[in-house]
């Protein structure tokens, strides 16, 4: 794995969405289509607890070795996900026992600085790669056991799949 390249993959994509939403008004980033539906600056609260509650957190246990398994693998789908970076375009549904629906963000300027903080983890975890076990993984709900490397390259997929629901969400609000 190229880690230099999985770092500006990785810093380009939470870069990408730092700029867009210092292209919104705080209106465009609260506002909610409907009742059921988040609005972008969810969007952004979601990505930095994913990224941190669930995507580093599975890379630290990796890493310390802490209710990892060895010997395990993926399932076959994730195969796919890993080898084309991307999540298929559907809508996922997480399951009910982890499901947050995320807070509105307190502001704009925390918003990024939360997204700021996941850029420079991101790359904290990625220079420790080299130093974990690739056969030591934790399991995943969906795609079966992981080890840091792929919980690192997953959150820089899931950063990207969240890019589609961010245009749905433009598209219903009327932005752009």
């Amino acid at each position: 794995m190229n880690l230099n390249k999985l770092e500006k993959q990785t810093h380009e994509i939470i870069d990408y969405w730092i700029s867009e939403y210092k292209s919104y008004s705080w209106e465009q980033i609260v506002a909610k289509p409907s009742e059921e539906e988040w609005s972008l600056g969810q969007v952004g609260i979601h990505l930095w607890m994913s990224a941190k509650g669930f995507f580093f957190k599975n890379a630290e246990k990796c890493l310390n070795q802490d209710g990892t398994e060895r010997g395990r693998s993926k399932k076959f789908a994730a195969h796919f996900i890993f080898s084309l970076k991307m999540l298929p375009p559907v809508k996922y549904d997480m399951p009910k026992q982890v499901a947050v629906v995320p807070k509105q963000p307190e502001s704009l300027e925390a918003l990024i600085s939360k997204l700021e903080d996941i850029k420079k983890l991101a790359s904290d975890y990625i220079q420790r790669i080299p130093q974990s076990d690739p056969s030591l993984k934790t399991r995943h709900p969906f795609l079966g056991w992981l080890n840091t490397a792929e919980w690192i390259s997953l959150c820089n997929i899931h950063f990207r799949h969240h890019m589609r629901q961010k245009r749905r969400l433009e598209q219903r609000l009327g932005i752009r």
